[in-house]
């Protein structure tokens, strides 16, 4: 199998699709491809993404792009291990858990307090942005007990969603200090955080 990934290590979602096929056990050649301010993408790339986003990737000739649709046809086209739950609830509720990174969790805490902080010379996060970030990190809280299938018992595609935001999150001092308010999210992090698969996608730019 050719694996070619499209994006940069220092991409919270290329992380996302980096885990999963560490996770499937399958090589791929991570391709140099940063959308952001000073940085480039192939001559190519629009071919690959026609909004020029991070990332894509391509599989045996098969091209895709959007991170939901990439790691659900890892999961699909590499049988093991499973990252859906077999359970139709527990299937649903992972879908739930990867809806609230993508809309509700992502954004506050990656751009809203990860990237000022680290990125921007210390720059104080937005109180919004802490808002929105406990008020996420309060509902994901719910799913360690109510849904453990889903994320936090075994690695499913949720699991590789939440921990990278957490990877970037938790390497700021605000981020830190708002899953220590979870400990539920806390213990589970703690745990996963130093995974073989973790250390090894970690970027010069985060902690974890």
């Amino acid at each position: 199998m050719e694996v070619k990934l499209y994006g940069t290590e220092e991409s919270v979602y290329t992380r996302m699709v980096r885990l999963t096929l560490l996770a499937k056990k399958i090589a791929f050649a991570l391709i140099e491809a940063d959308p952001f301010d000073g940085g480039a993408l192939p001559e190519d790339y629009d071919l690959r993404h026609p909004f020029k986003r991070i990332p894509a990737i391509e599989i045996d000739g098969v091209r895709l792009y959007e991170t939901d649709a990439i790691v659900h046809y890892i999961d699909a086209a590499i049988e093991n291990p499973k990252l859906t739950p077999s359970a139709i609830e527990d299937a649903a509720r992972m879908r739930q858990v990867m809806r609230i990174v993508d809309n509700y969790a992502y954004r506050p805490l990656v751009w809203g307090i990860y990237v000022p902080v680290w990125w921007r010379d210390g720059l104080e996060p937005a109180q919004n942005d802490i808002e929105k970030s406990r008020h996420a990190l309060g509902v994901l809280e719910d799913f360690v007990d109510s849904s453990p299938e889903a994320c936090f018992k075994d690695w499913t595609l949720a699991t590789f969603y939440l921990a990278s935001v957490f990877g970037a999150a938790d390497s700021v001092a605000q981020g830190s200090a708002l899953i220590d308010e979870r400990s539920s999210l806390r213990d589970w992090w703690n745990g996963f955080r130093t995974q073989p698969i973790m250390v090894q996608t970690k970027s010069k730019h985060t902690k974890f």
